[in-house]
């Protein structure tokens, strides 16, 4: 116990220093090397609160302060939400299942944030035991992804992986559909209510988002007509609130009056690997079903939102989706054909990727620019695996010196212009 207390007297003593230091940043990339050092002391302190949590847990000790369990104890002691210390102890125990997850913490290769939603995971007592053999391909994808990628992969492969659960979410999801439109009494306005399945939400989503960029160019119209090119988002008329509440009035004043043909003509791309839609095509044709493999299956939109693999399978046949096939890379192999298909090659590139592929960008693909990954005028060609997606702020930066480059597994990298890699 006093190596601990000397130990942790040392981490104070030389916080103490850090803090009274002011903090200068020369650049871009000193900054990134700060934030990461920072942020690995931090993961690696989470561990050893772990250690203790996990030590506290076993060992009972708790009780002899009349506290009613490890966690308990830990909420009082340490201050922290119900929902922290209930985090605290599930990763605790997560830790005692999982060495190697436990040991990337302590490392501090793996986040704070990526390992509290593989804790969530486990908590799940129908995966639990199939997380271990998982670990490996979590560490590789938690090393290349985002955090809302990491989660979207984490949660499909949870969904597959739970062929035990009592009955599909998605299934309930959808046999649970409503939505309520309903007037408050006292200041007579309405709210919305409700919630349907995964390939309604997807649809609806996207078609509200059609919606709602119409409404979006309107106000640019009308702030540039007043303001001229120094318009500024600050200058439009509507908030992006009151532009969501007005499209879906648009839409409704669109079914209205043209009830054979009641929303814009929007093609769904739903994309997928080789391996889970041959899958399905089995099941489909009455052969035993296999399980697919959640650490490779995909079945997604373009900008990345998990669906159903049997609900998305089941929709080929009666809407207007169109089936996109990639390999191991995320590179597409087939596109299947829908109404009014133009411009293949531009949406095959953005079929590839969920998101701007700039490290921290969260911009989805479909309102990205899409542009040769290798310059067409130094010899770059027009096919899918050299071209990618990229947001107006960060195609722009290329201009500027930097490059951004897909290796052949599909792992993007983005350079400064002085070579060195963000």
């Amino acid at each position: 116990m006093f190596v601990i207390e000397d130990a942790l007297g040392a981490i104070q003593a030389a916080l103490d220093e850090v803090l009274r230091e002011p903090v200068s940043l020369g650049s871009a990339r000193e900054a990134a090397t700060l934030v990461r050092s920072f942020e690995s002391c931090s993961r690696r302190l989470r561990a050893a609160q772990l250690r203790v949590q996990a030590e506290l847990d076993a060992t009972g000790v708790y009780a002899a302060d009349a506290h009613a369990s490890a966690k308990v104890m830990t909420r009082h002691c340490a201050r922290l939400s119900p929902a922290t210390a209930a985090a605290r102890e599930r990763g605790a125990r997560m830790a005692q299942t999982l060495p190697e997850i436990r040991d990337a913490l302590e490392r501090g290769v793996l986040g704070v944030d990526y390992f509290d939603l593989l804790a969530r995971v486990w908590a799940n007592p129908r995966v639990r035991d199939h997380m271990a053999d998982a670990q490996d391909w979590f560490l590789r994808i938690a090393a290349r992804l985002g955090y809302r990628d990491f989660e979207t992969e984490v949660r499909t492969w949870e969904r597959l992986a739970d062929d035990d659960g009592p009955e599909p979410a998605n299934s309930r999801n959808h046999e649970n559909r409503d939505v309520r439109l309903a007037q408050d009494p006292v200041d007579l306005g309405w709210q919305w209510a409700g919630g349907c399945g995964a390939m309604q939400g997807v649809q609806m989503s996207e078609i509200l988002e059609h919606y709602v960029s119409a409404e979006r160019l309107i106000d640019w119209e009308k702030a540039r007509a007043e303001l001229g090119e120094a318009a500024t988002a600050g200058d439009l008329p509507r908030t992006e609130a009151q532009r969501r509440a007005d499209a879906v009035w648009q839409v409704f004043q669109d079914a209205a009056g043209n009830p054979t043909s009641s929303c814009p003509d929007i093609v769904h791309n739903i994309v997928w690997d080789a391996d889970t839609i041959t899958e399905l095509a089995r099941r489909f044709g009455g052969e035993s079903p296999a399980p697919l493999d959640p650490t490779t299956s995909v079945c997604r939109t373009l900008d990345g939102v998990a669906l159903d693999p049997s609900e998305a399978f089941a929709s080929v046949f009666v809407d207007k989706l169109r089936r996109v096939v990639v390999d191991a890379a995320g590179v597409v192999v087939d596109l299947g054909r829908a109404r009014r298909f133009t411009g293949g090659a531009r949406l095959a590139v953005q079929l590839a990727d969920s998101h701007c592929p700039w490290p921290g960008c969260q911009v989805p693909t479909s309102a990205c620019e899409i542009d040769h990954t290798i310059d067409h005028a130094r010899g770059g060609t027009t096919n899918p695996d050299n071209g990618g997606p990229l947001c107006g702020r960060h195609n722009r930066h290329k201009q500027k010196g930097f490059a951004v480059w897909r290796d052949p597994s599909g792992v993007w990298h983005t350079y400064r212009p002085d070579g060195s890699e963000i």
